[in-house]
């Protein structure tokens, strides 16, 4: 609000609260003079209505910003503890947002085990220089939510198929480069798998089998 000094008739701009916190006392800057600005005059109150209006609005906003927030986490702590994200998140689009969201956050996106419906749909082993080998696959999710990506096993065995070593590998080690663990496995799809490593040898015999997720 603007006020003017009775002596000099200079005119400035003041701040309704401080006028407030000062008891309507005010200086000039020019001439010095002291005087007082009735806080009950129009003007003023005019400008402490609208003060303190635009204050109440921004804390109603900010209250209610709050209450949408708790909502939407105790929202997802509901499908978090019942697992219902899971199923939700097979529809492509949800994934994607459940995805993003985590990604935001700088969280990963787990999903629920144990697998269910994960089979490998073909394997081949191919003989590698060094007496190593290569195996690779197909991994396919038969149901209809999105699951973690299992782990694989394989098992080397020699002629009389006594084991010989038994490995394990993470998704983010059979994964192609493409395919990202925490995106989850899509209800329906299939991947590709790559299984290789200085301990994959080759040997008489091989089983290839899925660890599924606890």
């Amino acid at each position: 609000m603007e006020v003017q000094c009775p002596r000099c008739e200079s005119t400035f701009a003041v701040e309704p609260l401080s006028l407030r916190q000062h008891q309507g006392l005010l200086q000039c800057s020019v001439c010095g003079e002291v005087f007082r600005v009735p806080i009950a005059a129009p003007a003023v109150a005019k400008s402490l209505e609208a003060e303190s209006a635009r204050r109440g609005g921004i804390g109603r906003w900010f209250l209610l910003a709050i209450i949408v927030f708790l909502f939407l986490v105790l929202v997802v702590q509901i499908l978090w503890w019942t697992r219902s994200y899971a199923y939700l998140a097979s529809s492509p689009v949800i994934r994607n947002v459940i995805v993003q969201a985590a990604n935001g956050l700088g969280v990963e996106a787990p999903w629920p085990g144990p697998n269910r419906e994960i089979q490998i749909v073909q394997s081949t082993v191919t003989p590698l220089p060094n007496h190593l080998a290569l195996i690779r696959g197909q991994l396919e999710n038969g149901s209809r939510m999105v699951q973690a990506y299992p782990q694989i096993q394989v098992v080397l065995s020699n002629a009389y198929g006594s084991t010989i070593r038994t490995l394990t590998f993470a998704p983010d080690k059979y994964l192609p480069g493409n395919v990202l663990p925490r995106d989850g496995f899509a209800p329906g799809h299939k991947v590709s798998f790559a299984l290789q490593g200085p301990q994959l040898e080759a040997a008489p015999g091989y089983q290839v089998t899925i660890l599924s997720l606890p």
